[in-house]
C-alpha cells in the first residue's frame, strides 16, 4: 500500500489513479494522518443493475469476495414446513 499527502495526491492526481487501476492500493494522508483509501474498483464480475447502484454511490461492493458459500445452521426450534402447512389447511378450513 502507497502512502500519499493530499498536496502530492492533488498534483500527481492521474499517476495515483494509474497505481489503482494497477491493483495497488492508495493510503491518503492529511499531514501524515490517514484520511482515506482509494481501492480498486472491481466489478467485472456484477451484474448491470448493481454497477448502476455502485457507480451512483448508493450501493458500497464488499471489499473481500466471501471463499466459500456459508452454510448457516438451522434456528433453534425450526418448524417443518410440513407442519406450518398443515397449520394453515387447518386455520382455512376454520374461517
Amino acid at each position: 500500500m502507497r502512502l500519499v499527502n493530499i498536496s502530492d495526491l492533488k498534483a500527481r492526481l492521474s499517476a495515483h489513479i494509474q497505481m489503482v487501476r494497477e491493483g495497488e492500493e492508495v493510503l491518503v494522508c492529511d499531514r501524515n494522518k490517514p484520511v482515506a483509501r482509494l481501492v480498486p474498483c472491481l466489478l467485472e464480475d456484477q451484474p448491470e443493475r448493481e454497477r448502476q447502484l455502485i457507480a451512483s454511490g448508493i450501493l458500497t461492493p464488499p471489499i473481500k469476495k466471501r471463499t466459500s458459500p456459508v452454510s448457516w445452521p438451522e434456528p433453534p426450534g425450526a418448524i417443518p414446513d410440513e407442519v406450518i402447512e398443515q397449520i394453515w389447511r387447518e386455520e382455512r378450513e376454520n374461517r
